[in-house]
């Protein structure tokens, strides 16, 4: 507090310092300017005739009370400017520094953790400006500090899950409960693998967003990478009866990306359109290029996402479909490092979506042309 109250007379000093500069030179022009016009006044009613009715004992009394009344109405003039200029600068300054003392109370209320505190300042000026950006600036560690608590949650809560079913099954082996077969065996493993790649997952999404991620931007034609995953992937799309199609525009220019985060992205955007297209249906996968950019379209016959659900599909952890996303096996956060490499990328990821027929993802990456 005590260095606002410094910030304050140290406005007030300043506001007077201007006001008695100004007030000298004011008071030295008018006299000098006034004494001057008075003597010639008298110097040429002296020249007109009038200085035989008027002696110079009496003229130089004229002069002298003209000085006089002159000096002491700049002198009350002075004074009574300073007394405004003292008043007006008590009041600026205290308008000045009231919003600093609120800032200092909320900056301090914020450093406690306290993140709903806000700045009332309707002025445009440079503080209220610094206002608005220390408003700004609690509005996203207040929001920061929901999504770091809702992500614990959700760890946790994933977490909980496979352990649960292992913890479970482990007990039953041991109580002979639980047969001890292969299939037992292989149930126990799949949990443990959940468990794995959400672990695995946490770890290149704290990477990616903290960005501590490598990259190695090189010249890759799609079609090779498209190629190459849909081999990888075509058994899997074989045993559930969904078809994968590819098509690359011929001529479409290289991306600039990194070979294995693109194909991450690309990887889970596939597997998210498989996971999510029943038996029957088609995953389509279309390279376009668009002016310096390469267009990449996932597009499936899928059950779809619903409107109030897609502005939250690239958040962590979010499932439109919480029940059927957990049985089909994904982690929540797949989408999530998918957008953090293909921003890391230089390119932007979106999605649309219409519920019964279908979803697309379109990435928009740099290309080497």
């Amino acid at each position: 507090m005590k260095t606002f109250s410094q910030i304050k007379w140290k406005l007030l000093v300043t506001y007077l310092a201007v006001a008695a500069v100004c007030l000298g030179v004011v008071i030295a022009v008018t006299r000098e300017l006034t004494i001057n016009a008075y003597s010639r006044h008298v110097a040429n009613m002296a020249a007109g005739g009038m200085g035989t009715m008027m002696s110079g004992a009496m003229a130089a009394d004229l002069d002298q009370g003209f000085r006089d009344i002159l000096n002491t109405s700049l002198v009350w003039g002075g004074l009574s400017g300073v007394a405004v200029a003292v008043v007006l600068s008590l009041l600026i300054s205290k308008r000045i520094t009231n919003p600093i003392h609120e800032m200092a109370a909320v900056t301090g209320r914020i450093a406690e953790g306290d993140y709903s505190r806000r700045v009332n300042s309707g002025s445009h000026d440079e503080i209220g400006s610094l206002a608005h950006s220390l408003n700004m600036m609690a509005e996203n560690l207040q929001e920061s500090q929901k999504l770091r608590r809702e992500l614990m949650a959700n760890i946790a809560h994933e977490l909980r899950t496979p352990l649960t079913s292992i913890s479970g099954y482990m007990e039953g082996l041991i109580d002979g409960v639980v047969p001890a077969t292969e299939e037992t065996y292989e149930l126990v493993h799949k949990e443990a693998g959940r468990l794995s790649r959400l672990v695995n997952d946490l770890q290149r999404l704290s990477r990616a967003e903290s960005g501590k991620e490598k990259l190695d931007i090189i010249n890759l034609q799609a079609a090779a990478v498209l190629e190459r995953l849909s081999r990888r992937l075509e058994p899997q799309f074989r045993e559930k009866g969904v078809e994968l199609s590819v098509d690359v525009e011929p001529g479409a220019p290289p991306v600039l990306a990194d070979e294995d985060k693109l194909d991450q992205v690309l990887t889970n955007l596939i597997d998210n359109a498989l996971r999510y297209t029943d038996a029957g249906g088609r995953v389509t996968v279309e390279v376009r290029g668009q002016d310096d950019k390469v267009a990449v379209m996932v597009t499936d016959t899928g059950i779809g996402i619903s409107a109030e659900d897609l502005p939250h599909i690239f958040e962590r952890f979010y499932r439109a479909d919480k029940s059927r996303s957990r049985e089909r096996g994904g982690t929540g956060i797949g989408l999530t490092i998918a957008k953090r490499y293909v921003e890391a990328l230089g390119g932007t990821i979106s999605v649309s979506s219409k519920p019964g027929q279908g979803t697309s993802f379109s990435l928009l990456l740099p290309s080497s042309s």
